[in-house]
């Protein structure tokens, strides 16, 4: 068995035990038992014997006896963000979504030590992140990494035996050093979980609630790669960016005009006519549950499609037109676009 070295660890943010007991009634759903989340996450680590300190300043996030058993299991429990960021090897953000998770990383990045590491959960993209950070980290603290320990799965349940580390992104930005990402997937690993190092850019598709459309729309993607060139025998470049057209309409839209403004440009009843053409397979399972989905919406749902708004949408293919922005303003002006645009989507 391998040797678990001690690390100093911080997790900001306890997780509202309201929320997992009273309204997601996770105990009966999933299983477990509170403190669910963050809480959990920092008994964890010090159960595996790190130096463990949870940083929350609600207090009424949870009751007195799971405070109790935060405790009993090792870890130090404060309300000071910048005292518990002192001597953090590894800082855990199981934060507010958006605005409140780069508040407290920009107000704790002057006080980590050298060489310290922050880790994002579900409540925003590493690469964002970092985007958001990357003055004070290209100038002032140059030894500081950006990754993520991404759940996947809310701590104290059973379905969490894992964790997603960001490491190089398909961006080749230089966010964290090999040591730092080894770092966050020891940490995962003394904790008995599995550690999937994937693309840092590539975490919040796999690993945040929205794993739920990830996993259809990949279904949906290799049956239509198999019937497209196996059955229907067309051109594997052909196949490949009517992929692409169909992913990038689809996000367009919802970007422009939101879910309903996007399921009433494609409109339901239409889809599902020009889907089922496309059922040359027994075997479509996938394509079966999806027809049945799209075909039994209720009124309440029709209603809410059909009221919605379709806005200015430009559906052009994303890597085309970063492309052609590189081309015509430059590199680093295009890169700053890039960057602004990603910022945007958690303002």
């Amino acid at each position: 068995m391998k040797r678990v070295i001690a690390m100093k660890v911080t997790v900001y943010g306890a997780g509202n035990q309201k929320l997992y007991t009273d309204e997601l009634n996770l105990p009966e759903r999933y299983g477990g038992e509170a403190p669910y989340g963050g809480s959990r996450m920092a008994m964890e680590f010090a159960m595996a014997g790190h130096d463990v300190i949870l940083a929350e300043p609600s207090r009424e996030f949870l009751d007195d006896e799971q405070w109790s058993m935060v405790e009993e299991a090792g870890v130090t429990v404060t309300d000071n963000d910048k005292e518990a960021a002192s001597e953090a090897e590894v800082a855990v953000l199981f934060t507010p979504f958006g605005k409140g998770t780069f508040s407290i990383a920009r107000e704790i990045l002057p006080e980590l030590p050298e060489g310290s590491v922050i880790a994002n959960t579900c409540t925003v993209s590493p690469v964002v992140l970092y985007y958001v950070l990357e003055k004070e980290l290209k100038l002032e603290r140059t030894d500081v990494g950006v990754s993520s320990m991404h759940p996947a799965a809310v701590p104290g349940t059973p379905q969490h035996g894992h964790y997603v580390i960001g490491g190089r992104p398909t961006a080749e930005l230089d966010m964290a050093t090999d040591e730092q990402v080894s770092r966050c997937a020891e940490l995962a690993e003394s904790t008995g979980k599995k550690a999937y190092i994937v693309p840092a850019d590539v975490t919040s598709a796999v690993a945040d609630m929205g794993s739920l459309v990830t996993a259809v729309a990949l279904a949906g993607v290799l049956d239509y790669y198999y019937v497209g060139t196996q059955i229907i025998k067309a051109p594997e470049e052909m196949v490949e960016k009517q992929i692409l057209m169909t992913l990038q309409t689809m996000a367009s839209l919802v970007e422009t005009s939101g879910v309903d403004g996007m399921a009433a440009a494609i409109n339901p009843e239409l889809l599902v006519k020009s889907a089922r053409s496309m059922h040359l397979l027994d075997e479509q399972e996938e394509l079966d549950a999806a027809l049945k989905k799209i075909s039994d919406l209720n009124d309440d749902v029709m209603k809410w499609i059909e009221g919605a708004e379709v806005n200015h949408t430009d559906l052009v293919a994303a890597q085309a037109l970063t492309g052609e922005l590189k081309t015509v303003i430059g590199d680093r002006a295009a890169e700053g676009t890039i960057r602004r645009c990603m910022r945007k989507m958690f303002e």
